[in-house]
């Protein structure tokens, strides 16, 4: 009962828009970026979560300009 009523569950949509709003800040470092990416992606369920090129395309925009064109 306690799970149900607390529990961080959030529907697809709300998870997308939440990955496409995420932005990496100034001095962030990349690897605390990558978490805070792939903790969004974890809260998919299995049988909701995008496709690899979906992620790889909100990964990519999310980065800034700098470090993004060695990724495409």
């Amino acid at each position: 009962m306690f799970l149900e009523m607390f529990a961080d569950e959030k529907i697809p949509t709300m998870l997308l828009k939440e990955l496409g709003s995420l932005k990496m800040e100034g001095k962030e470092k990349v690897k605390d970026f990558n978490q805070r990416f792939i903790s969004i992606l974890n809260k998919f369920v299995m049988d909701t979560k995008p496709h690899d090129s979906i992620t790889v395309y909100y990964y990519t925009s999310t980065l800034p300009t700098n470090i993004a064109q060695f990724t495409k």
